[in-house]
């Protein structure tokens, strides 16, 4: 009998552990899912540009959030109702995401400055082939990041200037109208070309280029982030000695009732 209270008594404690990590393994899902979703709407104009495939990651994020929720509430319905099979389900599939997490964080870390070139890459020779057309995607993603970034050209303006552009070619003496900064006096009226210099010689167009505004991002968030997901992935280590230390403890319970 006193074992038997001890082992019930211990099941209590470890179910409390489980149920607190569940529910931050539960608000990580739901937060990773955010942030695909957040990433396929918002920076789908950045994903396109760039060289390096990254057209999957926001369908990787959201997939691996949609698999922790229906994991927490695996693992929520094991505890409740006892189920030692139900914890061992949820043991494995908490290793899934500890393999998941280290990969990306291990990706991240390490890949970063080719994110970066990749970025680069595309975006120039997405902009050398640029004629300011509504109905080409990525014409159309090119002035979206502009004008979201305040930015223009790759390392700056000078890349509408560049005899080798399309852009230049037709266009020498002026700039794509998502390059125009109205803090310069100049008005910016619709899609109507930019001139480069204002009346009074000063710069009408962003100074900053746009591989200079998504490297900074890169550069201060990515190392940062990978570092986050590493140390996650190891935290869901906890949960899985957690699950199957409870699924053992509900076995021995059953058998020492018997």
């Amino acid at each position: 009998m006193a074992k038997s209270m001890q082992t019930t008594a211990a099941m209590a404690f470890v179910k409390l552990l489980l149920t607190v990590f569940n529910l931050i393994f539960w608000i990580t899902g739901i937060t990773l899912l955010v942030v695909g979703i957040v990433v396929l709407v918002g920076l789908s104009d950045y994903l396109d540009l760039s060289d390096t495939d990254f057209t999957n990651m926001p369908y990787i994020l959201i997939g691996t959030g949609l698999f922790m929720i229906a994991a927490g509430i695996i693992g929520c319905c094991a505890v409740v109702k006892n189920l030692a099979w139900f914890l061992q389900l949820f043991g494995i599939m908490i290793i899934v995401v500890f393999v998941a997490l280290l990969a990306a964080g291990v990706f991240g870390f390490f890949y970063r400055n080719k994110l970066q070139e990749g970025f680069k890459t595309g975006l120039t020779s997405n902009m050398m082939n640029y004629l300011g057309k509504k109905d080409v995607d990525s014409d159309r993603a090119i002035d979206n990041v502009q004008e979201t970034l305040s930015c223009c050209g790759v390392e700056d303006y000078k890349t509408w200037q560049n005899p080798d552009s399309q852009w230049a070619q037709q266009h020498p003496d002026v700039a794509p109208y998502s390059c125009c900064d109205d803090s310069s006096g100049v008005e910016c009226v619709g899609t109507d070309p930019v001139p480069f210099m204002t009346s009074n010689g000063t710069l009408a167009v962003f100074d900053k280029g746009c591989y200079h505004k998504v490297s900074t991002f890169l550069d201060s968030k990515l190392a940062m982030m990978s570092g986050v997901c590493v140390a996650f992935a190891f935290f869901q280590l906890v949960g899985v000695v957690l699950a199957f230390c409870l699924a053992k403890l509900i076995n021995a319970n059953k058998y020492e009732m018997v």
